[in-house]
């Protein structure tokens, strides 16, 4: 049963908002660079509302098996609503990365989305997903790179520290922004074969104001920073933000690049 003395808005805004337009695309690159196909065993680590573990439900099959787990309650009562009304069996579970639920060697691939950057103990969880994979699966990760690189970001942390807001909580998401670093700490955990790249996409927001008021509500590092925003100035900190994208509004449109750090790494198939 749900629970209704959860506050699920947050979470709802992300999926409903955040997920069709920034991550699905992703999601379903990651999927593809695991090459999921029908029977395989999946799980979706720091999953949020579950758009990964969805792609790679849908990728295994029925004879296949999917997990997803985060620490935030109010995101995998989310994630199971969606898996619900979409006719995917998941099996979400809330608990930490770095504590895995999992016998050793029970996944053919074990993917993280925007997760890997907010782990405190990354080394620790790393073992952990590197434990509970079989020989030979793959590992994929997908973390945001440089701030400039994402037009949206970057024009909303400018602003916020142009009117001396602290935009630390903005600026976390894109902490793990050095492939190099990124490929050494998963080396470090004992992968082989460990690939990192920056790939991009296009993303589109009905307006500028659509865009802010998405990350405001559904994002979840972001939607800190904004909230530091006084809100009489709302108005002008979102004027502010469509001046520096002026040369992505079309039409009344945003459209914008984002920038991606892409790893892919494999257990090797000796312990």
């Amino acid at each position: 049963m749900p629970d209704s003395t959860l506050d699920t808005s947050a979470a709802e805004a992300y999926d409903s908002v955040l997920v069709p337009v920034v991550l699905e695309a992703w999601a379903e690159l990651m999927v593809r660079e695991a090459d999921v196909h029908g029977g395989m065993r999946t799980l979706d680590i720091a999953c949020g509302t579950g758009v990964v573990a969805r792609c790679a439900a849908r990728a295994s099959g029925p004879s296949g098996y999917t997990s997803g787990i985060d620490i935030d309650p109010a995101m995998i009562e989310v994630a199971k609503a969606s898996a619900h009304r979409l006719g995917l069996e998941i099996d979400y579970r809330c608990t930490s990365a770095d504590q895995l639920p999992f016998e050793p060697g029970s996944f053919d691939a074990v993917f993280c989305q925007q997760g890997l950057q907010y782990f405190p103990d990354k080394a620790r969880a790393l073992a952990e997903v590197r434990r509970v994979m079989r020989p030979g699966a793959r590992f994929v990760a997908v973390v945001w790179t440089d701030m400039e690189t994402c037009a949206g970001n970057w024009a909303m942390i400018t602003a916020l520290e142009r009117r001396s807001i602290d935009a630390k909580d903005m600026r976390k998401p894109f902490s793990l922004a050095d492939r190099a670093a990124m490929r050494a700490l998963v080396e470090s955990a004992g992968f082989e074969q460990v690939t990192a790249c920056a790939k991009h996409q296009m993303v589109e927001f009905a307006s500028v104001k659509a865009f802010v008021e998405g990350i405001a509500q559904g994002a979840p590092s972001s939607r800190l920073a904004l909230m530091k925003v006084p809100p009489a100035q709302w108005p002008d900190f979102i004027g502010e933000v469509a001046g520096q994208l002026a040369p992505w509004i079309h039409d009344g449109r945003l459209a914008f690049p984002m920038a991606c750090n892409v790893l892919v790494a494999t257990r090797p198939a000796v312990a």
